[in-house]
């Protein structure tokens, strides 16, 4: 299980491992998600918060913790860091860098979330065997 130090961030997050993006709305789909990839052992790997916090996860011990060099992250970055991520654009889907003065962060953070947890969902149907006798489509 993940634990926190200090205090817990605000959900839903992101994490970046090395380009492949991981969103959760609860610490648990966050354990459950990074406990499926395989991680760089002995690193610190980013995470950001709904409030725009800037986090790191210590993947040996499993811990979230806010003492990080970048603590406070733009709308801009976040959509930048979901657009070149490998999960983007393995899933084919782009975030719009419009309007941005419009939404409050969260919302921005909130979407992204759940156009991760779509290209996730999506890479998974991609890997899935073909059944035997049936044709490529």
């Amino acid at each position: 299980m993940i634990r926190f130090f200090f205090r817990r961030p605000k959900f839903p997050v992101i994490c970046d491992v090395k380009g492949v993006l991981v969103g959760a709305e609860t610490s648990r789909k966050l354990y459950e998600q990074l406990n499926t990839m395989e991680l760089p052992m002995g690193e610190q790997i980013p995470l950001i918060d709904a409030t725009a916090e800037g986090w790191v996860v210590d993947i040996e011990h499993m811990i979230v913790s806010p003492l990080t060099f970048k603590k406070h992250w733009t709308k801009k970055e976040v959509i930048e860091l979901f657009n070149k991520s490998k999960t983007a654009r393995q899933a084919g889907v782009e975030y719009p860098a419009t309007s941005l003065s419009s939404k409050r962060f969260d919302r921005i953070l909130g979407e992204i979330v759940k156009q991760i947890r779509y290209a996730d969902r999506r890479s998974k149907m991609d890997r899935k065997p073909r059944s035997a006798g049936l044709p490529p489509t």
